[in-house]
């Protein structure tokens, strides 16, 4: 299976959605495409990848995506018709799409008709495009008739790289490809600004005002023609295919095992120099799950501290921060605060001075902005100086930056020029697509994102957490969620993550987690990053499960706390450098190692593939042969390395 980021290897299939794991290969002529559910992927011409998914999406007034359910897909004289429903409990949309694959074009049209009243944000086609074509030109074309030529940056462009969209064009290595849009007005977003793989251009303007309320028998009718040729060769006149070139499709995995090798060949691993950063501290968030560890489940030993988000203003705060300290243990809190002013903090900071409740760090964002103001964080710097004045446990640091995701950090760090201190922000590469592909296509959208992170802070210390599978509060919902009146002082209905839709994956009990862990550790484990925080310490979206039992992610994460300090070893797998840049080879292979307290040099493996690899290691001692089973995660020491 080839990904849509370029990477070419076929994802463990405990992380594949079944919409997945049931794709469709589509091809005519020139073209080719992967049909997962209503998906048309991996859209290619003459072999060029030249789009990377167009979907009919429906995303509800909190920006919640609902399930796009397919009921028939039927084989037309030049391509595909599909019809389906849309709706969560109950449908609130009948659509239809065709396919028409032509000599040079591709067509894909959508028609949908609401059948039950709702309030949406988005409804239409979406057309996503590589990262890869960062820094290429884009020629854009209005609804007027204009054009404006832009470059899509390198960087993660904060803001729409488009507006106001009829037509894009641009140029592969080999392809000159001309998308139109019709049927609304489309623009464009860096979705590498919430960890995905592509530049997504959306119908309706953000700039109009939402949600919409729709009414029953409302039609949305658009469509995406996409126009190739090779570059240096006259635009071909679209003509019929010869008829013997009918529309083929086929399952995925039958046609991967037509040119599988049954047996790969030992894949060369190398242990090379020191690289300039260290492993960060390592912390996972308090249990959000109504056992919250009563059952007697803990986080590894090695695990560095427990991260709490409190908002005084919910009324089961005092019993959320109890959870955490007892799930602490011994270890600091990291305690990020939800607040609409810094003296909301004092109640909830008082109570963790007067217990000497060791706290590592003190956040501060904006209940409305999720965003730390900084006139917030020098209140909260007021109160901690006060109450720490002359306390014998060391005075917390205080951290800003945003609770939410990188997009924000992105749009708003002007906001935050005048704070010298810690800058944080979270990571969840579920924001917009739950497939096992985007999460493992998210890695190396990780390392894009630390990246320009770093830059913008400036020789600013980073913390970078929560990461989760899944968002554990909704950053975009129009309609704001109250506190309540009632109290759970025992919290038996859980909190916070524990009641937001789409917070909890099944994924999150998969052995490849594990090595998904590696490689995000590996992508974002740079050079001024001090901590990283995965995931919840016990429960459905812990690491440990409710039962005890230790998941592959905890397991991984463990054994790369113990590391925690320690400077990173540069690791080459079959010949690509793993790390900041690449965490992931292009054989689905991710490490990370370090020279331990002992002098022994410790790598830990990944293989985020559903093929076994054989991964022979050299370069610290004598060679080690490791084979990595499908989504395997192992430690191995290698012993004589030097400190």
């Amino acid at each position: 299976m080839t990904s849509r980021s370029g990477t070419t290897f076929r994802v463990a299939s405990d992380l594949l959605l079944d919409r997945e794991r049931d794709a469709l290969a589509v091809g005519r002529g020139p073209w080719s495409a992967s049909l997962r559910g209503s998906e048309l992927d991996d859209i290619a011409f003459d072999g060029e990848l030249v789009l990377r998914s167009i979907r009919f999406v429906v995303r509800d007034q909190d920006w919640k995506t609902l399930p796009v359910i397919v009921d028939a897909v039927d084989h037309t004289t030049s391509g595909l018709h599909l019809r389906g429903r849309v709706g969560d409990d109950g449908e609130v949309v009948a659509w239809s799409l065709s396919v028409d694959l032509g000599a040079s074009t591709l067509r894909v049209a959508v028609r949908a008709e609401v059948t039950a009243a709702f309030r949406r944000a988005r409804i239409g086609l979406i057309v996503l495009q590589s990262p890869a074509l960062a820094g290429t030109e884009l020629v854009v074309g209005h609804p007027e008739g204009s054009t404006t030529t832009t470059r899509l940056l390198e960087h993660v462009a904060p803001h729409q790289p488009a507006i106001r969209i009829a037509s894009l064009a641009w140029t592969g290595d080999r392809i000159a490809t001309t998308a139109r849009f019709s049927g609304d007005v489309f623009e464009m977003e860096d979705q590498r600004n919430w960890t995905d793989a592509s530049f997504k251009t959306y119908s309706t303007p953000l700039s109009l005002p939402f949600p919409v309320a729709l009414a029953v028998g409302d039609v949305v009718e658009q469509s995406v023609e996409v126009s190739c040729a090779r570059v240096g060769a006259a635009e071909p006149a679209e003509a019929p295919l010869a008829t013997p070139l009918a529309v083929t499709v086929v399952p995925e995995t039958e046609r991967v095992a037509q040119r599988e090798v049954p047996v790969s060949e030992p894949v060369e691993g190398r242990i090379g120099a020191p690289l300039d950063s260290v492993v960060p501290t390592i912390s996972t968030s308090v249990s959000s799950d109504p056992d919250g560890g009563r059952a007697g489940a803990v986080a590894p030993d090695t695990i560095t501290g427990i991260l709490v988000e409190i908002d005084p203003t919910n009324p089961d705060w005092p019993a959320i921060l109890d959870r955490a300290v007892r799930q602490a243990g011994s270890r600091p809190l990291d305690l990020r605060l939800v607040l609409g002013t810094g003296e909301e903090a004092e109640p909830v900071l008082r109570r963790l001075h007067d217990a000497a409740v060791p706290v590592v760090r003190v956040g501060a964002f904006h209940r409305r902005t999720h965003l730390s103001e900084v006139t917030l964080l020098t209140a909260l710097g007021d109160v901690l100086r006060t109450l720490w004045a002359e306390s014998p446990t060391p005075h917390p640091e205080l951290v800003g930056g945003t609770r939410a995701h990188f997009t924000e950090l992105n749009r708003n760090h002007a906001r935050l020029e005048r704070w010298t201190g810690p800058v944080a922000f979270s990571i969840t590469p579920f924001m917009h697509d739950r497939g096992g592909h985007q999460l493992v296509e998210s890695l190396g959208m990780q390392a894009v994102v630390v990246a320009d992170a770093v830059r913008i802070a400036d020789g600013r210390p980073l913390h970078v957490g929560p990461v989760t599978l899944g968002a554990r509060y909704n950053a975009v919902a129009t309609t704001r969620a109250s506190a309540g009146d009632s109290r759970d002082p025992e919290l038996h209905a859980g909190f916070g993550a524990e009641h937001v839709p789409g917070a909890t994956d099944d994924r999150q009990s998969a052995e490849a987690l594990g090595a998904w862990v590696v490689g995000s550790v590996a992508a974002l484990a740079v050079s001024g990053v001090e901590s990283l925080s995965y995931f919840e310490a016990t429960g459905p979206r812990g690491l440990v499960a409710a039962d005890g039992v230790l998941t592959a992610a905890g397991r991984a994460l463990g054994w790369i706390a113990e590391l925690s300090g320690r400077r990173r070893i540069a690791v080459e797998i079959g010949g690509v450098s793993l790390g900041a840049g690449s965490p992931v080879s292009p054989g689905g292979v991710t490490a990370i190692a370090a020279v331990d307290a002992a002098g022994e040099t410790v790598v830990i493996l990944g293989n985020l593939g559903e093929t076994p690899v054989r991964v022979v290691l050299a370069g610290a001692s004598e060679p080690h042969t490791v084979d990595l089973g499908a989504g395997a995660v192992v430690r191995v020491v290698m012993a004589g390395s030097g400190s």
